[in-house]
Parts: structure tokens; C-alpha cells; sequence
């Protein structure tokens, strides 16, 4: 009998951690919010990332054809909750800093075509 109540906590703490591995594979929101796919599953269009070298503190968005705009630009510096500046419906040809003053690691540009 104490085989089987052993055999049975066994199969119970496996069930446990089968259930639990998954949440722990998923990555963090912050993480996934270093990701294009983050921003485009919100609804703000087709998105791209720009990985920058060292020493980069600013960013110009370059102009954009009829009909396309710029519906979103994330701006990365740092690590921690102020590492992402989010700025709706940004503006090419102006160059973007991030509010920390630190050197951005990488930027995400989402564009959307014009209505009217």
C-alpha cells in the first residue's frame, strides 16, 4: 500500500510540473515587447526593428512613400521599466532620443496606410 500512495504523489508532482512548464517557457511581456509581432498583434501595422551599433543616441525615421505612414516608433534603451519610450504616430525626418539620454540598443518602426 505505501508503494502506491508513493507511486501516486509521484505521478500527481509530474502532472504539476507538466501543467507548469509551459508558463514558465512563455517569455515575459517586457521581452516580447522587444519583438515586431508584439506591436502588430496591438493592431499598429506592419511593424520592423532596426538593431543599432554602440554609441547610437538617436534615430531619424526616414520618409515614407503615398500612402504609408508611421503609426508607432519604440525607442529601446536600457533594461528595467523605463527602457521603452513609446511614441504614437511619430514623424520622419525628426531625430528621436530616448528620455533616459542613454544610447538606444534598438528602435521599432510600425507604419499603417493613409485613410485619406
Amino acid at each position: 500500500m505505501h508503494k502506491k500512495v508513493l507511486a501516486a504523489a509521484a505521478v500527481a508532482a509530474f502532472a504539476v510540473l507538466a501543467v507548469a512548464a509551459p508558463a514558465q517557457a512563455a517569455p515575459p511581456e517586457k521581452a516580447a515587447m522587444n519583438q515586431e509581432a508584439y506591436w502588430e498583434a496591438l493592431g499598429y501595422g506592419d511593424c520592423s526593428k532596426v538593431e543599432l551599433p554602440d554609441g547610437v543616441s538617436s534615430y531619424t525615421l526616414p520618409e515614407l512613400t503615398w500612402p504609408n505612414d508611421y503609426s508607432l516608433l519604440v525607442l529601446k534603451a536600457g533594461s528595467g521599466d523605463g527602457a521603452r519610450d513609446v511614441i504614437m504616430w511619430p514623424d520622419s525626418g525628426v531625430a528621436y532620443t530616448h528620455s533616459t539620454g542613454k544610447d538606444l540598443s534598438h528602435i521599432i518602426s510600425c507604419t499603417v496606410e493613409r485613410l485619406s
